[in-house]
């Protein structure tokens, strides 16, 4: 089973044109910040203190968990072409039950996800630190690497759910295309939450990925908004940058957000399970 899985992150890693079409939805999130996007939300909001560094905080964490999606989508891709060219029938053949072979895609895709959100969170830092001179928050590390591991999780999950019932190498490059572009709309970082429709908006908070970029723009934010900010600032930015999501009038907090994260990878992890399950009989008759 380890031997499966370093295969599968081995050659995520050596196919480089993977690698970059796996950011492309991170990539696709920082030009269109940095190209229009940043001055728009700095014109609007010009009045604020260190309006420049909230907002390269906000689209750190946006960019990150869109990096979590893309990143495990593209290393699920390996289940599909083992599928397409019969590797899969070899699989079978070896101890491992069907089980333990598509925990392994799940298991590095996952992981996979969570090391590249954090290559991601570092560039994207240097990067503005360098422009605007941001910091980091001291405290909240381990809360950091918490969101991203669950957001890693449940991203997986969603997309393994997906690619469950693709079966085309064609197909799937065509549909990594999509969910690449569309991750930036999924997680409220092409626009900013409160830019969009009410129903946009509960799409958005259908989305795994969603409560984890939340959840880190409430820590990478927190620290600098209330040093800056009066409450009333506070809780227009939030409600607008989506840095806290409402459900039913109740504000969440990165407790609930963490809380809804585990209830959405359990759910998943039973909907998987089942499909599986019901696929093996299938198969098996």
């Amino acid at each position: 089973m380890f031997a499966l899985l370093k295969r599968n992150i081995k050659i995520y890693f050596n196919n480089v044109p993977g690698v970059f079409m796996s950011l492309l939805g991170a990539l696709i999130s920082f030009f269109i910040y940095i190209g229009f996007l940043q001055q728009n939300l700095e014109d609007s909001w010009h009045y604020l203190p260190d309006i420049a560094k909230l907002l390269d905080l906000w689209m750190i964490a946006g960019i990150v968990s869109v990096a979590g999606i893309t990143t495990s989508f593209q290393t699920l891709g390996q289940m599909v072409k083992d599928k397409e060219s019969r590797k899969a029938d070899d699989l079978r053949l070896t101890e491992l039950s069907q089980f333990k072979i598509n925990l392994t895609y799940v298991l590095s895709a996952a992981l996979i996800s969570f090391l590249m959100q954090i290559i991601t969170l570092i560039v994207m830092v240097t990067y503005f630190k360098i422009v605007d001179k941001i910091e980091l928050p001291n405290n909240g590390y381990l809360l950091l690497l918490m969101f991203i591991l669950l957001g890693s999780i449940a991203a997986t999950l969603l997309n393994a759910l997906i690619v469950a019932f693709i079966h085309s190498s064609t197909t799937f490059s065509r549909l990594s295309a999509i969910i690449g572009t569309l991750s930036g709309f999924a997680v409220a970082t092409y626009l900013p939450y409160g830019a969009l429709s009410k129903h946009i908006q509960t799409l958005v908070k259908c989305v795994p990925s969603s409560y984890e970029a939340a959840s880190l723009r409430s820590l990478l934010l927190n620290q600098i908004s209330h040093q800056k900010l009066s409450a009333s600032l506070r809780t227009e930015m939030a409600n607008y940058l989506g840095i806290h999501f409402k459900i039913a009038d109740h504000l969440l907090s990165r407790a609930d957000n963490a809380w809804i994260l585990v209830e959405m990878i359990i759910a998943l992890v039973l909907i998987i399970v089942i499909i599986s399950f019901t696929s093996e009989r299938k198969r098996t008759n």
